[in-house]
């Protein structure tokens, strides 16, 4: 950043939030935006809220402030790929820079703002005409996002509940169990879907499964919601596959950006029916309950035995205690935030140890 010019300029640039489950495509539509030339988007950094919960009350930003805004963007993050440094080809010092041309009055949107567009990436890029975010972290206090963010969109991108567990059981982002994935589904769903009520003009969702059949189509809408030109060169983006494999372990690749490395296609949708057993199918059916047809979805089974809905229960009650201790540490100081998010949890832990279950067990 040059001077206040530019930083007037920036406070008018636009933002939108890609927002859902992990493992719903938001990494593939982030990437298309990354592609586009007149979008900047970093990849994935869920340290927006956190820093709120700090600086968020600020309203005028002397240097003192300005330099414990810039030190808590390097706290340590559990997944290492995360940190800001990661960036590819982050400029420390400029950021450094820029964040101190921030003093006097600003909001903590401006901030957030000038980090983002110190994210570089792969593709060229033209004039820069709105700020992008992707953090499935951030969905369920999407709420929050809206009033921080007053004027900024939302995309809400949804998947298959059964075809969304299949993914989430091969990863180590949460308890590998199926009526905890599956509430956690309908969790976010339901809590972006009644904000959504609120802003509908601020807000698009968008099925996975549309979206890869006709991505070409899909996205020329997205951009439009966005008052964004469409560019159809941005879906080659798999042809930069080699700057990805120059910023990422192999191992890292393998498990989350795997689908990056080649265009398009829908060889995903309903892969549940091969991957899912009976059983799992059944209970995810049962969690979901009428929400999976609110999403779009069809059920495969509508009765339940009270047998069924025992057997669910317990996991079900665990993660909505998670939720109401989540809400409950929210009043912690942030520097506890941040250890209590980087922990691992023992229980989890414990759990994927014992019983290790994958789809199809």
């Amino acid at each position: 950043m040059k001077d206040k010019g530019e930083l007037i300029h920036i406070k008018q640039l636009p933002m939108f939030f890609i927002i859902g489950r992990p493992r719903t495509g938001s990494t593939l539509l982030r990437t298309l935006f990354d592609a586009h030339p007149n979008v900047a988007i970093p990849q994935e950094w869920p340290m927006l809220l956190l820093l709120h919960m700090q600086f968020g009350k600020v309203t005028y930003w002397d240097r003192q402030t300005l330099e414990s805004f810039y030190n808590a963007l390097f706290r340590p993050l559990r997944i290492s790929y995360w940190s800001i440094t990661n960036w590819p080809g982050i400029d420390i010092a400029k950021l450094h820079d820029d964040i101190l041309m921030c003093e006097g009055e600003q909001s903590f949107e401006t901030l957030i703002k000038v980090v983002y567009l110190n994210h570089h990436s792969f593709f060229e890029k033209g004039q820069i005409v709105m700020i992008g975010d992707k953090n499935p972290a951030t969905s369920n206090y999407v709420g929050q996002l809206a009033k921080i963010f007053p004027t900024a969109k939302f995309i809400h991108l949804v998947r298959d509940y059964r075809d969304n567990l299949v993914s989430m059981l091969d990863v180590d982002f949460e308890m590998p169990n199926v009526s905890l994935l599956t509430y956690r589904w309908k969790y976010s769903y339901r809590t972006i879907e009644n904000c959504a009520a609120l802003y509908p003009e601020r807000f698009y969702k968008i099925r996975y499964e549309d979206f890869v059949e006709q991505p070409e189509r899909e996205f020329a809408d997205l951009c439009h919601f966005l008052n964004l030109p469409s560019d159809d060169s941005i879906f080659g983006f798999h042809k930069r596959s080699h700057e990805l494999e120059a910023s990422y372990p192999p191992e890292i690749i393998q498990r989350y950006f795997k689908s990056l490395m080649q265009p398009i296609d829908n060889r995903k949708v309903g892969v549940y029916k091969q991957k899912l057993t009976t059983k799992q199918i059944r209970n995810a059916d049962l969690v979901a309950g009428k929400w999976a047809r609110m999403a779009g979805y069809e059920p495969l089974f509508v009765r339940f035995s009270w047998f069924d809905y025992f057997r669910v229960a317990p996991a079900v009650v665990y993660t909505q205690g998670l939720y109401v201790i989540g809400r409950m540490a929210k009043v912690l100081p942030f520097d506890w935030m941040l250890w209590l998010i980087n922990k691992p949890s023992v229980v989890v832990y414990i759990y994927t140890k014992l019983f290790k279950p994958k789809a199809g067990e």
